[in-house]
Order: structure tokens, then C-alpha cells, then sequence
């Protein structure tokens, strides 16, 4: 079966209806702290140094920084991994050790033949370094690959919820369209993000994030994370969402009628 050659374009026009609804309602209708760390200070890969002076900007900051600011703090601390948490590892010239592993019980990575290495208080950019550290007593020289993943939840007005495991680098866009993107009742504007029954980023801080481009990583987010992306079938971004959709089918219909010559 052939591929439409209006799909790109009806995924690109999905992905403008999301970005659109997630990013684009009134500051009035969005609660919350409007503080976030800036992006240019976390950068693409979050490192010690980065988050310890992006904690240092939402402190000063106050009350309106105070939510991520617990978030990094709890980074810091304990490190990224939870169990349950995937890497991609690639280990030149070394087949058996080039594969995803998923981290183990007291947050323990089991390399075939090798043992265990530790990932407990270790951050996602410092990953790549302490498993060349530790292999460093196998191998002479490794050269080390780490890309860690991302287990999330994806629940409410979306079509496929589930857990999907995404990049760390990935976007709170990309997590929905993971789970087939957002059905025509969904609210994306109040769109919210929890963990356990806490509810770490909604509201003006969410949407200032999404607007920043900022990904999962950058957000601290981690393994068992819930976006809840709740319903509304008169919100504006629901609107945008079916006349996004509706352009490709319109655009096909024109080309279905003209004749070749």
C-alpha cells in the first residue's frame, strides 16, 4: 500500500494544532508559578554545574520558582535514574555490551560479564562518564555511547494512553503525539503534568516551559511521570486541533478532482 504523499503534511499540520494548543492560552486562564529556569542555563543535556545555577535563578525568584526548584533540588540528591529506567548503550567494538539496559533494583545497571555499576545519585549527563569510569577496569580505553530513555505516562484526551518510553531530549509535545496525539475533546491548554498525586508543572509554569522548547530532561522530568492531558470539547486548542486536520483532507480532495492531462 502506497503512502499518501499528504501525510508529512497532515503530521505537520498535527504537530502546529499541538504546539498551538499547548503553548497559546490566555495568561489569565493559566494558574500557577510563572518562574522557570532558562534554558540557556540547564542547556540541551542538564549538567551539575548547569542545574546547581538554574536552582540558584529560581531561588531568587522566590514563590513563583519554588516548584521546579524542589525538582532540581530532588536531582541533585538522588540523581536521575529510578528503576525501571532505560539506556541505550553503545560500547565500541564491544557487541555485547552495545544494546539498551534497564536499570535494576538500588538503581543498579548489570553489564553482561562485567557486574554491576551504580547509577545512584548520577544525573543523566553525568551517565556517560561513570560508565567509561567503570568499564575502565574491563576495557582498555572504552569508548562509551549512553542515550538515556524516558518512561512516561500519557493519560486522558489523547488516543492511545499508555506508557511510552521516549528520549530524554524529547519534548512534552512529542510524548503526546507519541501516544497518537491529542482527540478533538482535549483541553490542551490544561494540560498538566504529575507525579504520584503531586502535581509538578501546569498552569503559566507549563506553558512557559513548552514555549521555551524545553525538553524532558530540561524539565526534570523522570521514570513514571504522568502528563494528564484533561477534557474540554469547547476549548480553543480543541478547535485548532480539527481545522488543523481538516486542511490535509481539504488539500486531497482538490488534487482527487483535477485530471491529469
Amino acid at each position: 500500500m502506497s503512502r499518501s504523499p499528504f501525510a508529512p503534511l497532515a503530521r505537520c499540520a498535527s504537530l502546529a494544532a499541538l504546539a498551538w494548543g499547548l503553548a497559546a492560552a490566555p495568561a489569565a486562564a493559566q494558574p500557577g508559578p510563572s518562574a522557570a529556569a532558562p534554558s540557556a542555563a540547564l542547556g540541551l543535556q542538564p549538567t551539575r554545574a548547569g542545574l546547581q545555577a538554574a536552582l540558584s535563578s529560581l531561588e531568587a525568584a522566590g514563590a513563583a520558582g519554588a516548584g521546579e526548584a524542589e525538582l532540581i533540588r530532588a536531582r541533585l540528591r538522588d540523581g536521575d535514574f529510578q528503576v525501571g529506567d532505560q539506556l541505550g548503550v553503545t560500547v565500541e567494538g564491544e557487541q555485547a555490551l552495545t544494546a539498551t539496559f534497564t536499570v535494576g533494583a538500588g538503581r543498579v545497571l548489570v553489564l553482561p560479564g562485567l557486574g554491576d555499576v551504580s547509577l545512584a545519585g548520577v544525573l543523566r549527563s553525568e551517565a556517560e562518564a561513570k560508565l567509561t569510569a567503570d568499564l575502565r577496569r574491563y576495557l582498555r580505553e572504552p569508548v562509551v555511547h549512553v542515550h538515556p530513555l524516558v518512561r512516561l505516562a500519557v493519560i486522558g484526551q489523547v488516543r492511545q494512553p499508555g506508557y511510552y518510553v521516549l528520549a530524554a531530549d524529547a519534548l512534552v509535545s512529542d510524548a503526546i503525539m507519541a501516544a497518537g496525539g491529542p482527540l478533538p475533546t482535549a483541553k490542551l491548554a490544561a494540560a498538566r503534568i504529575e507525579r504520584g498525586p503531586q502535581r509538578i508543572w501546569e498552569g503559566r509554569a507549563l506553558q512557559q516551559a513548552i514555549a521555551q522548547g524545553r525538553t524532558l530532561d530540561q524539565m526534570s522530568l523522570r521514570a513514571g511521570d504522568q502528563i494528564s492531558v484533561p477534557n474540554d470539547s469547547g476549548s480553543r486548542g480543541a478547535a485548532a486541533m480539527r481545522a488543523a486536520l481538516a486542511v490535509p483532507g481539504a488539500i486531497l480532495a482538490l488534487v482527487a478532482g483535477i485530471k491529469v492531462m
